[in-house]
């Protein structure tokens, strides 16, 4: 006879909440199987009544009937199961259940415990406002663009928006390590271009270049910006990992700061059925990550986020999580100058507002800079 199995668990909990699509009836039976699929992945009448079953199984906390077809279940799972790493967190959270039809993860409710283990921003709202200097203004970044640039060229420009007065002077997520622009190269020219109109003006702009890599030259690239003093990094978690922007943001020896791009995460929030929650993705995830500004796009621009998705963002960013700081929301993707007002209306002034190509509209892209950061008033 097989002994049961006893485990020395916390009885800490994440409180995970999904959303199924289709009859109502069979809301139970489907999220009995996600329970089991997200923890032990094995037939649950095998298990005997030990530890494993009452502690290790996903447990079913509540079951609300949200519409004719939507149910919305909190599963409860024993914090122990994610091993306190990030990825294992991931894969608790929506790993294998990530490929049902139907099914969304529409929230996370996390142990204080938990959130300590990842940290979080290392500057946040509080961190970046000094650091610009801005007790109470909206914070003003922009993307260098277009691919096809030699680094020359990408420094004058970055020179120019540095003497405009924009605050955060990112690659576009595009830029990597291309044979026209390569990265060390262009990180050392823009580095220095945006130091020198620092230097012209007494301004606190910054540089922030991409780092877009393979696994193995990631370390090498991070070491390339902070050698040539870049200002801060661009990460793309959803092509080198969520926990690849956690360990730069807890390393003391980066200690810049980190905006996190949603390259390759659309896929995640565009079915209203599948998939995971803009905010938990964009807000709550980034923000666990250690990013201190979250890019995502903006309402009326040219992705399809509704004022909706972006307020649930914005409000994830900002709200209480354990200890750890808020975190900056940074609304682009095809936004305009002359809806600068706008955007501040909404989101409040704890908002980085991200304007790219509309920039270069003009004659001068330092006048262009200029203007933007004038219309912040």
């Amino acid at each position: 006879m097989i002994e049961p199995t006893r485990l020395d668990v916390s009885g800490e909990r994440i409180r995970a909440v999904y959303e199924f699509t289709g009859p109502p009836v069979e809301a139970r039976s489907r999220a009995e199987a996600l329970a089991v699929e997200q923890t032990i992945e094995f037939p649950a009448d095998l298990v005997p009544d030990d530890d494993i079953r009452g502690q290790i199984i996903g447990r079913i906390e509540s079951l609300e009937e949200t519409g004719p077809r939507t149910v919305r279940v909190a599963v409860g799972y024993a914090v122990e199961t994610t091993g306190l790493e990030f990825p294992q967190f991931l894969n608790v959270l929506f790993g294998n259940s990530s490929l049902l039809p139907d099914v969304k993860l529409v929230d996370v409710e996390i142990p204080s415990t938990l959130v300590a283990r990842f940290g979080g921003p290392r500057f946040g709202i509080a961190g970046l406002r000094e650091m610009f200097d801005a007790p109470e203004r909206p914070l003003l970044a922009t993307a260098l663009k277009p691919m096809g640039m030699s680094p020359e060229r990408f420094a004058e420009m970055a020179y120019e928006l540095a003497l405009g007065g924009i605050d955060m002077i990112k690659d576009d997520h595009s830029l990597a390590d291309q044979p026209f622009a390569r990265f060390e190269e262009r990180v050392r020219a823009c580095s220095a271009a945006v130091r020198r109109a620092n230097e012209e003006t007494g301004s606190k702009s910054i540089y922030m270049p991409s780092i877009n890599a393979p696994h193995r030259l990631l370390d090498e690239r991070v070491e390339i910006a902070l050698g040539a003093g870049a200002g801060g990094l661009l990460i793309l978690p959803g092509l080198t990992g969520f926990d690849h922007m956690r360990e730069l943001a807890a390393d003391d020896g980066v200690g810049i700061p980190i905006m996190g791009h949603p390259a390759f995460l659309g896929g995640f929030v565009s079915s209203p059925t599948g998939g995971i929650a803009h905010d938990v993705v964009f807000g709550t995830l980034m923000r666990l990550a250690g990013a201190d500004v979250s890019i995502f796009p903006n309402f009326g621009g040219r992705f399809s986020f509704s004022r909706e998705a972006c307020t649930e963002i914005s409000t994830a960013c900002r709200r209480p999580l354990g200890e750890i700081a808020p975190m900056w929301p940074a609304a682009g993707g095809g936004m305009t100058v002359d809806r600068t007002g706008e955007m501040v209306d909404f989101y409040g002034r704890d908002i980085v507002l991200l304007i790219g190509g509309d920039l270069h509209r003009g004659e001068s892209l330092r006048e262009s800079a200029a203007a933007f950061r004038s219309a912040i008033g």
